[in-house]
């Protein structure tokens, strides 16, 4: 199945190419139905800004390891809850030489041995859109890296990337 789709979030300009959904069939093994909060589509890709202070969204599993390069998911839910808990478990390689995100709200943990980030945040969607972005920084290791996000402690998306 391929879908595209094209979301206006605040100043955000948030765009998915026409392309081939990995997840686009959704399983109830692996997508829970709860009366509340559903998972339509998730998607990991690149960010990027325009001169227009626009961002635009593009799927993808290759980061190139360019300074300030933004990356990270939006998970598109169906949900009428006017605020949603996410948490996320992002895995690195290897430790970076630097762990910088400021977090308004929630929670921000890094492991013992700083490869894991664990973030938990209360957000309110837009339109049913959630989403968290990182940039490359010098000192951010090469090579595979998972981000883990779990929606109302029930719905799990994995994504699996390389940074290169």
């Amino acid at each position: 199945m391929r879908i595209g789709w094209v979301v206006i979030l605040g100043s955000m300009f948030l765009l998915c190419y026409a392309g081939t959904i990995a997840n686009a069939v959704i399983s109830p093994d692996k997508y829970p139905l709860t009366p509340e909060v559903t998972i339509v589509q998730a998607e990991f890709g690149l960010f990027y800004h325009l001169q227009s202070g626009e961002r635009v969204f593009v799927p993808g599993r290759i980061v190139p390891y360019h300074e300030k390069q933004g990356y990270g998911w939006v998970i598109l839910l169906d949900t009428k809850k006017p605020k949603i808990r996410w948490r996320e478990e992002f895995t690195l390689p290897a430790a970076p030489a630097l762990w910088d995100s400021p977090v308004t709200k929630g929670s921000h943990l890094i492991s013992e041995d700083k490869r894991v980030s664990i973030m938990e945040q209360e957000v309110e969607p837009d339109q049913g859109l959630i989403y968290h972005s990182w940039t490359v920084v010098p000192g951010d290791p090469k090579g595979r890296y998972i981000i883990r996000v779990i929606v109302e402690n029930r719905l799990e998306e994995v994504f699996e990337f390389d940074v290169q």
